[in-house]
């Protein structure tokens, strides 16, 4: 129960690593507070918590809304405590460069890097009046490696690791930890609803042949690197990437 007592903010709670990210901190005690776009996935997700014997409440509003976003921080400082955010939500846009509109790009650096932006910057000041707190961005390693076709996706999440290790400068004085992780390709409902047409053995073949550890991550597997850096366990751990990928960065 490492968590027993603290709140924390997780955003694209409903579905993949958002919601393994949730499961988990509940499990462990924490009162998650769940932010979505879509209600019914939403609520299927804090229900599951709930059955489980979780604390959670839920938030159902698009990262891209500042105002609703940066409303709910405050709120929650004003209620009691923020112990940790959880900058997961993203889009995703695979096409090359000369067929990415200047609308394709800035809807994926709206929800990407802004949003990601409006949450630390929001985080900051309570966590610092409270004397300490955790944030974790879930960045790719399509940001740490250059992929053609996803220029204004990798360019995105190679920002926010950027200010990821900024914030931690900015907030070490006062407690406040700052970490990105940097997941691979991942069995999340968003990836298996990429790839619908594969069968469980092309999952499996494609993984092995990509993946030195041989299978593409599940969201669990993300999700356990996110709860580490969040727990005290990484209490000097802060600007870090933490590549949760199989060894996929290094493969050619």
């Amino acid at each position: 129960m490492r968590f027993s007592g603290r709140t924390i903010l997780v955003t694209g709670a409903s579905e993949g690593i958002g919601r393994a990210v949730t499961q988990g901190l509940a499990r462990e005690g924490a009162h998650v507070v769940m932010v979505a776009r879509r209600p019914d996935v939403l609520e299927s997700a804090a229900a599951a918590i709930r059955a489980e014997g979780g604390s959670c409440e839920t938030a159902c509003f698009d990262v891209a809304d500042t105002a609703a976003f940066e409303g709910l921080i405050a709120d929650l400082g004003r209620r009691g405590r923020l112990d940790g955010l959880v900058n997961n939500a993203f889009v995703s846009h695979q096409a090359p460069i000369e067929e990415t509109t200047l609308e394709d790009w800035r809807r994926v650096f709206t929800v990407n890097v802004e949003a990601v932006f409006v949450g630390v910057r929001a985080a900051l000041p309570v966590m610092k009046a409270q004397g300490g707190g955790a944030i974790v961005n879930i960045a790719s390693v399509s940001g740490v490696r250059a992929r053609m076709g996803a220029a204004a996706y990798s360019a995105s999440k190679a920002a926010v690791i950027h200010l990821g290790a900024i914030a931690a400068i900015e907030g070490a004085a006062h407690n406040v930890r700052v970490n990105s992780v940097v997941p691979g390709a991942t069995k999340s409902a968003s990836f298996k609803r990429a790839f619908a047409d594969w069968t469980e053995a092309e999952f499996k073949a494609m993984g092995s042949e990509q993946i030195p550890l041989g299978r593409f991550a599940e969201p669990e597997d993300v999700a356990k690197g996110v709860i580490f850096l969040l727990s005290d366990d990484a209490g000097f751990v802060t600007g870090e990437a933490l590549r949760v990928e199989g060894g996929a960065y290094w493969k050619r």
